[in-house]
């Protein structure tokens, strides 16, 4: 007799639960095997919810998540979907599959290879290995990708659980790869502990494909929208593309987009159970205040009198003002016309301004001998000669960067110039690291 959904769910759980009061893999996998053809990526995450429900530690979910997903590995059902959008070159989630191909490549063509013969005593190739290390590094534009925009949005529909656990690995792999980079540098290098810390690096990150390909694409096609896509898409170039080169725009075409209308009820409810079965565990990852769901915030179109809507986001007056007003550098702005228009206000500014500075001609603010000089910049900034120029100078036991940029429109029309001035002496002083996770501060 075929099981309801809930029974399924069930049996999942006392699969799983079987992992977790040290049971075997094998035998886990071997019970689902026996019992069930294939599972939804929604089953797995309810599943899970429902053991840190029974009085399982949240953290013991992040530890097990790849063993959890070796167990259900080919068996996962592919979701309905309105079209084949996704198998388009440009839609992320093709470019990620892409990428992950190339990756593999590099993890077990490349790098593998590489360390079989240096077991055998080839020495010849660590630069090799080094150099192909350094590539493997790229993937941290992967990751930034998935983490900045596709997280983003799963945490825009209330899918806040999977994308705290798969950073928090992302950043694991990240630090795996910078370790073993450095022991392959070294004069010191041995085989034994670069083996060692290899292959653990390269379980995660197959592992990560896995997890990117079987579980969070099947569960974000299902719930994102084309547009979401589209504007994935699009702010992909920002942030650039790892191991392949850059893709052609993507859009949606029209077809698809009528046949999305059909299913939107269906993706609704699909944007409704991934919220539920994923919410219960997120909820026990961290304090409920920080787990509400991000709304999505159409802030382009909130332009008033208080608000300025720029390219990447929005500003209040009163908060830009404030933010002038602690930065560390002194701001200077002259139109096209050599007038000075604006500066902004630090608490300590290195070169006094007053309002009265206002429309003046910027190279009457400077002395009679350097005035020249200022009238060169802005006059090759006009011209395009250059577009930037740099100064140093000490002042009262203080070392003080001075620089200037030409601005321009997206015509690339001459709009002025900024000065930039900073205080740079406590700067030079820096050394060693001060990381957020260090909590000096």
């Amino acid at each position: 007799m075929e099981r309801t959904r809930e029974q399924r769910q069930a049996r999942i759980v006392e699969i799983l639960s079987l992992l977790h009061k040290g049971g075997s893999f094998e035998e886990a996998k071997d019970l689902f095997n026996q019992e069930f053809d294939g599972v939804d990526v929604t089953e797995i995450t309810a599943a899970e919810k429902a053991l840190i429900q029974g009085g399982l530690n949240p953290q013991e979910i992040q530890k097990l998540c790849n063993i959890h997903a070796a167990v259900f590995k080919g068996s996962i059902n592919e979701i309905h979907r309105s079209n084949l959008e996704h198998e388009q070159p440009g839609h992320p989630i093709h470019t990620l599959k892409l990428e992950n191909q190339v990756l593999q490549s590099l993890l077990t063509d490349e790098i593998d290879g590489l360390l079989v013969k240096i077991k055998a005593g080839d020495w010849s190739q660590k630069e090799r290995l080094l150099h192909a290390l350094t590539d493997l590094m790229q993937i941290d534009k992967h990751y930034a990708r998935k983490e900045t925009l596709i997280f983003s949005y799963m945490e825009k529909y209330g899918i806040t659980a999977p994308p705290k656990v798969m950073w928090g690995v992302d950043d694991d792999i990240r630090d795996q790869i910078k370790a073993l980079i450095q022991l392959v540098s070294s004069d010191k290098a041995a085989y034994n502990p670069i083996a060692e810390q290899w292959e653990s690096a390269k379980n995660e990150i197959e592992e990560m494909i896995f997890k990117e390909e079987e579980i969070m694409a099947p569960m974000t096609l299902d719930v994102f929208s084309l547009k979401d896509w589209e504007k994935i898409a699009e702010d992909s170039f920002d942030i650039g593309f790892a191991f392949i080169p850059d893709l052609l725009p993507w859009k949606a075409s029209q077809a698809s987009l009528e046949k999305e209308q059909e299913r939107e009820p269906a993706r609704q409810l699909a944007i409704q159970q991934a919220k539920e079965t994923t919410e219960g565990i997120a909820a026990s990852l961290t304090d409920q205040t920080e787990m509400n769901p991000v709304e999505h915030d159409d802030w382009e179109n909130k332009a008033s009198a208080e608000t300025v809507v720029l390219p990447t986001g929005t500003l209040k007056m009163a908060e830009m003002i404030a933010m002038f007003q602690v930065l560390p550098v002194d701001l200077t702005f002259v139109d096209k016309e050599d007038r000075v228009r604006f500066f902004s206000e630090g608490k300590s500014r290195v070169f006094p301004r007053t309002k009265s500075v206002i429309g003046r001609e910027v190279v009457n603010c400077h002395p009679p001998k350097s005035m020249h000089i200022v009238q060169q910049i802005l006059d090759d900034f006009r011209s395009g000669a250059r577009s930037e120029a740099d100064f140093w100078i000490d002042i009262r036991g203080k070392k003080i960067y001075i620089r200037y940029f030409a601005l321009k429109d997206e015509s690339d029309e001459y709009l002025g110039c900024l000065e930039v001035t900073q205080d740079i002496t406590e700067i030079q002083s820096i050394e060693g690291q001060n990381r957020l996770l260090d909590g000096k501060n």
